[in-house]
């Protein structure tokens, strides 16, 4: 499985030395791993025991603080802090990797959190070869993630001059695209089906040899359509994808993945009810998606009741259910956003 965030310790781990003891030294290797992780679209964040502002002005100094996203540095536990991480970005436990020097440290989050992946700092160099931070290619979504995370953040303080959530939401101005996916989507399509899982109605990955017979219309009735979000703070990237089997009298939702950087903005709402919108126009009456559970994505089963689909058919020796609606009227889109 593929990490989505590294945290690391600070003293004999980031660096070499104690901070509160004297002088320290940055690990070249640290550095280069971090550099090299942010590139891959890995976050990184911290989780140590210090003095905060010590150590923030250390890591400024030192020009790593802006690879840092929500730093826990204080003296709370260690797997307190990592629980803090991973609510704050977002990211679930078993997508994070713990580095640190202390067998001890190493011992208590991996009995405390056992979904974490723990790694020992003195074999740093080896997390860029290891699988579970290895990938083909690089999107520019993943390239520039650690900004997409910054203007989340960005969003969060905002929030807070807000009355409540919804006039929040209107005024974020959010603009959603939908169009058909080109063939230099294929790199960000692949890693929307490998890396999206609480808003994913299959878990199913498609290889990139399927996804180019697709575009190549040698796959018989089926399209891809990708939606990109941007709001006054900025642009998402692409963060959606569908696969549809669409003919003269049926339409099928083969997949729904959208990133779970949008939960709680009802994105995944608009996506899908402008893919009905679609097969309205087509001329089908009625509308079928499949679904199968993962053990992570009862988001999607929700949306698709939310939405009026309703169970038509048992689980296949594949697990896959189908569900089903009439297209006519579609649901409506949340009047927050707009869709282009």
């Amino acid at each position: 499985m593929l990490k989505k965030c590294a945290v690391w310790d600070l003293d004999n781990t980031l660096w070499d030395g104690v901070l509160l003891e004297g002088d320290i030294k940055v690990r070249p290797e640290a550095r280069q791993v971090i550099e090299a992780l942010d590139s891959r679209g890995v976050l990184n964040s911290i989780a140590s025991r210090s003095e905060q502002e010590l150590a923030l002005a250390t890591l400024r100094s030192t020009g790593l603080l802006e690879y840092f996203l929500v730093p826990q540095i204080n003296w709370e536990a260690k797997p307190k802090n990592i629980i803090s991480i991973s609510q704050a970005l977002q990211v679930s436990l078993d997508s994070i990797v713990f580095v640190d020097d202390d067998p001890f440290e190493l011992a208590q989050v991996s009995y405390m959190l056992p979904e974490v992946m723990t790694f020992d700092a003195a074999h740093t160099r080896e997390l860029l070869v290891h699988p579970c931070f290895l990938i083909e290619q690089a999107t520019k979504e993943a390239r520039l993630r650690r900004r997409f995370y910054r203007a989340e953040q960005a969003r969060l303080e905002a929030q807070r001059e807000y009355p409540n959530r919804e006039a929040f939401l209107q005024s974020c101005a959010m603009q959603l695209t939908l169009r058909a996916m080109q063939r230099g989507d294929t790199p960000r399509v692949l890693e929307l089906m490998s890396r999206t899982h609480q808003l994913n109605t299959t878990g199913r990955l498609f290889a990139e040899e399927e996804l180019v017979s697709i575009l190549n219309e040698q796959s018989g009735g089926f399209c891809i359509r990708v939606a990109e979000l941007s709001d006054r703070f900025g642009g998402y990237g692409m963060i959606g994808a569908a696969v549809v089997k669409n003919s003269d009298s049926s339409w099928k939702l083969h997949l729904l993945a959208v990133s779970c950087r949008v939960l709680g903005r009802g994105v995944e709402r608009a996506f899908l009810a402008s893919l009905l919108a679609d097969a309205r126009s087509c001329g089908c009456d009625r509308a079928t998606a499949l679904f199968r559970e993962t053990g992570r994505n009862r988001a999607m089963l929700a949306l698709y009741q939310m939405m009026g689909f309703r169970k038509c058919s048992s689980p296949n020796w594949e697990g896959m259910s189908e569900f089903s609606r009439v297209t006519d009227p579609p649901p409506v889109v949340p009047r927050w956003i707009q869709v282009i």
